[in-house]
């Protein structure tokens, strides 16, 4: 009897766990990466290819912060913009009905190590605008004292 309910009990987890999972696209990224998320009406949207060009020019900045720029645009799939990270087919509508953003213009939505959303913009941002965000965030404090720690 206690092996069946062991095994009903793993199965139910298993379950759960799985459909957390899809319920949450950027799950896997949690406690690893900051994802900067971008929502945009097209791939050839000048506002979205400024907003890249912009973070391109940090990607070091980008890197040191653990960050990540995902872009989702019109009915493409989700894809890295700057970063590398696996990218399950079906993502970009799940962080639409996630995150909701505007449909006509640039949505940029920073999520944080611990899977929130911690900013959210309607425009091209300033990347130092971003990280100046980043940097005042516990967890990222947290990081720059072990960094200091270590050396």
């Amino acid at each position: 009897m206690n092996k069946i309910l062991m095994t009903l009990m793993t199965a139910i987890l298993a379950n759960w766990s799985a459909g957390a999972e899809a319920a949450d696209p950027l799950k896997h990224l949690q406690w690893d990466k900051r994802p900067l998320l971008l929502f945009a009406k097209s791939r050839s949207f000048a506002p979205l290819d400024k907003q890249v060009d912009l973070l391109r020019d940090y990607r070091p900045d980008l890197e040191d912060r653990d960050m990540i720029v995902l872009s989702t645009t019109g009915s493409q799939e989700t894809s890295a913009a700057i970063g590398y990270v696996s990218i399950n087919r079906g993502t970009a509508r799940q962080l639409r009905k996630a995150y909701n953003p505007e449909l006509k213009g640039l949505t940029v939505i920073l999520i944080g190590k611990d899977g929130s959303e911690k900013a959210r913009w309607q425009k091209v941002v300033n990347p130092q605008e971003i990280f100046n965000l980043v940097d005042s965030m516990p967890v990222r404090q947290d990081e720059l004292r072990q960094q200091v720690e270590t050396q």
